[in-house]
């Protein structure tokens, strides 16, 4: 029997719960090749760059997989960037598998690289026309901090420019963290 999914009087419907078993651990290079989903050619570019920039323990990089090892997010911590606490970026879970909460463990395992450097807080940007990952990162304690202009290439003499907000999470008791000016 085939039934339609997005027919809406569909009976033989059911919907049932199963428990997957994912992966979280270092990305390395060989992980690259299957990143294309991730971001465009400059975006493999960068973190390429990034992984050799970890093994001088500048940064660090996550990457979830299936049991069957399909990468479905990757991200990293900038420790260089923000003095104080690490940068998380280059934030990004597969399509079919957002909403699904992978990006909050790609974000707590990330959190967790910053707590093991000992570092305060976690800070982040996102563009000012993402309300949704926005909403992701305030409903995980981060909160605005800031506006600055963002920037990266996506190809031979181009880059795109945007407008980022900036947020920051304690991961201690820090009372001098800016209130959120909203």
């Amino acid at each position: 029997m085939t039934v339609d999914l997005t027919d809406p009087a569909a009976t033989d419907v059911r919907i049932l719960p199963i428990e997957l078993a994912l992966s979280v651990r270092d990305l390395t290079p060989e992980d690259l090749v299957d990143l294309d989903w991730s971001g465009g050619p400059s975006h493999i570019d960068a973190l390429a760059d990034a992984v050799q920039r970890s093994y001088n323990d500048e940064t660090a990089l996550i990457m979830i997989s299936t049991p069957n090892g399909q990468s479905v997010a990757v991200g990293g911590v900038d420790f260089t960037r923000r003095p104080g606490g690490g940068e998380l970026w280059m934030l990004s879970v597969r399509g079919e598998w957002q909403s699904l909460g992978i990006g909050t463990l790609l974000i707590a395992a990330l959190e967790d690289r910053v707590r093991d450097r000992g570092l305060p807080r976690a800070t982040l940007s996102v563009e000012h026309d993402n309300p949704r990952a926005e909403a992701l990162y305030r409903r995980l304690g981060y909160v605005r901090t800031g506006t600055e202009l963002d920037g990266w290439s996506i190809g031979p003499g181009q880059s795109y420019v945007t407008v980022c907000f900036t947020m920051a999470k304690p991961l201690v008791d820090e009372p001098a963290l800016m209130a959120d000016p909203d």
